[in-house]
């Protein structure tokens, strides 16, 4: 209430300013200065600038500058150019501008403070600095807001398709680029200032999910970044994990429920927890397998979706168990040239001989022909077989839902403005939906389901959601771990490689991956075959 008493005083401040101005200026009409688009319309004559700037005030977070500017501009004009009167301009607008607008003392000279027909007034080198800088700084951030960002891939949970080292360019207007919740961030940082460790936002000002006309919608199979769903809340030492992760980690180890473990976690004086709005939670790219209304499961390792089997990408990373011949050994030049990795740790104590192991189809099937081992055949979780004490698979409840990364669902994608029946065999899957996504709360009492205080058996999704998994199955953090993707999340599609660096490569010429340089993500890894995308 408070914040939105000082934003109407600020803007009625400058209006009541601009009455004053343009009776001075003699404006047919002073009465404009409190009609939005008519008062823009006369501001941009005044100090001679393109009609179309106005239209820039409906743009969420593109009209801070934009005001800004139009209020530095207009000091100008009455020739007041130093950077503190520029300062007073913006910060002080309400108090300003009346004084400007009113005083006899103030004298309009022209735009840009030169009377018209004369030359412009010199600038110092920091000022035409500072005009650069702030010109280019304004610039990038529009065109990362509304047209594309830069992003590197720092994990292998797409491998072999994006690779770790890869940086690509991520479109923000294929899907119609999201305005910004919290519009009041530092430039070219995401969540968290560098060296100084705090955050790079201020939520003064807070707007709703509202995006820009997009080309398409996400299709199945694109490759997409989105805004990490349990990255709502954070451990700030321990950003690794996700929050939930350690809380269902601390209550394994301390055998207590998790409401008294997430107790216990907030009463840690050693560990600062934050929220963050959806649009400065961490940043992820995967593979999305699943679109609004979806049937999707998990079959011994092998993904359907609406009952038919999915695209298996060219380069899925596929674990095998492999058994070594008596006696035999796998040389390390083998290793390499299949890029094999050993995943064995994973699962204990391994037989004599045995180890698993990620490849390619296609490279298994080359170690198959080199005749070193006697079987090496797909690995998979059995049906119900839990992976470890923990119970992080979705929807974390494995005494009712006995599913892992290769077993797992079915499971209905929500789709904006499907109902479903509320009972307790299916409310699981969607509570975090529901409540958190949603913003509802949600009370269960005498078995019936109360929804923002009102009982109801019923309820109607409000957004499309999502499912997002990695080609490297068993090495990726995907939905099969956190859920659903809600479409306030997306950030963009991957849209092409510009740079790749290998970080494991001795050579300063190898570290450079040339064959991927300017590669088209989805022109060369995603399906052509409609049934796989429609």
């Amino acid at each position: 209430m408070i914040l939105l008493f000082i934003i109407l005083f600020y803007m009625i401040g400058i209006r009541i300013g601009t009455y004053g101005i343009f009776k001075k200026m003699g404006v047919e009409g002073p009465w404009k200065a409190f009609v939005p688009v008519l008062c823009s319309l006369e501001w941009q004559k005044i100090i001679d600038r393109p009609n179309w700037w106005t239209w820039m005030t409906f743009i969420p977070g593109v009209n801070l500058f934009y005001i800004a500017s139009q209020l530095t501009d207009m000091s100008s004009a009455f020739r007041r150019h130093s950077f503190w009167e520029h300062f007073v301009a913006v910060v002080f607008a309400p108090f300003y501008f009346p004084y400007i607008g009113f005083s006899a003392n103030e004298k309009f000279i022209g735009p840009g403070g030169v009377k018209l027909g004369q030359p412009p007034l010199p600038r110092t080198a920091v000022r035409e600095w500072a005009d650069a800088i702030v010109f280019a700084v304004v610039a990038a951030t529009l065109i990362r807001i509304f047209v594309a960002e830069a992003y590197m891939i720092p994990t292998p949970s797409m491998e072999k398709t994006l690779l770790v080292g890869d940086f690509l360019f991520v479109s923000k207007f294929h899907y119609g680029a999201r305005v910004p919740n919290t519009p009041l961030a530092m430039p070219f940082v995401h969540h968290t200032i560098p060296v100084f460790n705090c955050k790079s936002y201020v939520e003064w000002i807070k707007l709703p999910y509202k995006t820009l006309p997009g080309f398409e919608k996400v299709k199945r199979n694109d490759m997409v970044v989105f805004n990490f769903p349990a990255g709502d809340t954070v451990v700030l030492e321990d950003q690794g994990p996700s929050y939930y992760d350690l809380v269902r980690s601390l209550a394994y180890q301390a055998h207590v429920d998790y409401n008294t473990a997430r107790q216990m976690m907030w009463n840690d004086e050693s560990k600062h927890i934050a929220a963050r709005p959806v649009d400065k939670r961490e940043n992820y790219i995967k593979r999305c397998v699943g679109i609004p209304g979806d049937k999707l499961e998990v079959k011994n390792g092998e993904l359907y979706i609406n009952d038919q089997p999915a695209y298996v990408p060219e380069n899925l990373y596929t674990p095998y168990t492999i058994v070594l011949k008596e006696g035999a050994g796998l040389p390390a030049e083998v290793v390499n040239n299949l890029e094999m990795k050993d995943i064995s740790n994973r699962f204990g104590q391994m037989p004599p001989n045995h180890f698993v192991a990620l490849m390619t189809q296609k490279n298994a099937q080359a170690l198959r022909e080199m005749g070193l081992t006697k079987l090496d055949t797909p690995f998979y979780y059995g049906a119900g077989q839990l992976m470890e004490p923990i119970a992080n698979i979705y929807p974390n409840d494995f005494s009712h839902y006995r599913w892992n990364v290769d077993n797992f669902g079915p499971i209905t994608l929500p789709k904006k403005g499907s109902t479903i029946t509320l009972n307790d065999s299916v409310y699981p899957e969607f509570d975090r939906a529901i409540r958190v996504y949603e913003n509802n709360t949600v009370e269960k009492k005498d078995g019936k389901y109360y929804i923002n205080g009102k009982q109801t058996d019923t309820y109607t999704f409000k957004m499309d959601y999502y499912w997002m998994m990695g080609d490297n199955r068993h090495d990726s953090q995907d939905s099969r771990y956190w859920g659903f993707v809600p479409e306030d999340h997306i950030v963009g599609k991957a849209w092409f490689i510009w740079m790749s660096l290998n970080s494991n490569s001795e050579s300063i010429l190898d570290k450079i991956r040339w064959s991927r340089i300017f590669t088209s993500i989805h022109g060369k890894w995603a399906p052509s075959d409609k049934k796989y995308t429609e």
